[in-house]
């Protein structure tokens, strides 16, 4: 699995998909699943999986794989996608749920806007304290029109949203 952290090997203790109907992100009780095929949102049970990026590839080990090419197969979308992901030396931040989700709002801000918007950092997860602290460098560098965080279907730490609320920090 391709975690921020670098690949986990690990043993899938369970899968799991919502019932018909529903969202991963909507509580419910979850189908459990011996195998799954296609492309589907799941939840994965598995021990190293705190830093797992949302979206990436997942590598099953077979008897006659090696260990080592696995982890730099499943590492090489993510190394790919990131080289898509350079910054610029100012600009907002940039922040998503999943790869894909953080893929297709860098392609709608560099492409889509007019002017193009630029991007200083990017990031997966919830948006903590330390974005909203990078974000409000931009204060200091003149540049209050960048202290922006961008963010996609993610949560705020209410940490983050009060120091946002005092630092004159924008978050959409």
């Amino acid at each position: 699995v391709c975690t921020t952290e670098g690949p986990v090997v690990t043993t899938v203790r369970a899968l799991l998909t919502p019932p018909p109907n529903k969202e991963l992100r909507v509580k419910a009780n979850y189908i459990h699943h011996d195998k799954l095929t296609g492309a589907i949102g799941i939840k994965i049970c598995a021990p190293g999986l705190e830093n797992a990026v949302a979206g990436s590839p997942i590598m099953i080990l077979g008897e006659d794989d090696d260990v080592e090419d696995l982890k730099e197969e499943v590492m090489s979308d993510f190394a790919t996608l990131s080289k898509g992901l350079a910054t610029d030396s100012e600009g907002v931040i940039a922040v998503a749920s999943t790869l894909g989700a953080l893929e297709a709002l860098l392609v709608f801000l560099r492409s889509e806007c007019n002017p193009p918007i630029p991007v200083v950092a990017v990031s997966i997860g919830p948006i903590y304290k330390k974005d909203v602290m990078r974000a409000a460098l931009m204060h200091q560098r003149h540049k209050p029109e960048f202290a922006t965080i961008l963010a996609f279907d993610v949560p705020i730490d209410p940490d983050a949203l009060s120091y946002a609320n005092e630092n004159k920090v924008t978050i959409f």
